[in-house]
């Protein structure tokens, strides 16, 4: 049965790995992310890029998300605890698919509350779309938010030492 539409979550860890989460029916939540992992290495060419998203998507509505589990699917993959530890070490790239388009949506992740969506910097792709165009959106993605949320990590560090240092004193 064709849906209204179809939306994935992707990981990118600091190396460029990529972990992706299809979304499923919930009865709790109306639509969850479900256990179903899958992972795309560094390097890639852009071909694996759009092959994986299309993967990922094509595992959407396979199955219903696990109500009962009271941890997400990337805690249970990265095996810690809270959503927001779960998330720490990742960007988020959110990818949701209709008939006539595809959107695509940085995050970037706060360190108290986790990711969080940049609406302004949504990019919209026609169904189908040409190749190597979703590719070049995602690697645009990772380059400007996967690097400054290293930055930013990196920065919130440096001022926890600081801060940790003058309690010491």
């Amino acid at each position: 049965m064709e849906r209204e539409f179809y939306t994935i979550s992707v990981y990118v860890d600091e190396n460029e790995n990529m972990i992706g989460i299809p979304c499923g029916d919930s009865d709790k939540y109306g639509i969850a992310d479900i256990d179903k992992v899958v992972l795309l290495n560094a390097p890639y060419t852009d071909d694996q890029l759009e092959s994986f998203v299309e993967e990922v998507l094509s595992y959407c509505y396979t199955k219903k998300h696990n109500d009962e589990s009271p941890l997400s699917t990337i805690e249970k993959f990265t095996k810690k605890k809270g959503f927001v530890n779960a998330t720490a070490d990742y960007t988020l790239l959110s990818v949701v698919k209709t008939k006539d388009m595809y959107s695509l949506m940085p995050t970037f992740n706060d360190y108290e509350k986790g990711p969080l969506a940049i609406d302004d910097d949504e990019h919209i792709l026609m169904n189908p779309y040409q190749k190597g165009e979703l590719a070049e959106v995602m690697r645009g993605f990772i380059e400007v938010y996967l690097k400054a949320n290293i930055f930013y990590k990196e920065k919130e560090e440096l001022e926890r030492e600081k801060k940790q240092k003058k309690d010491e004193e």
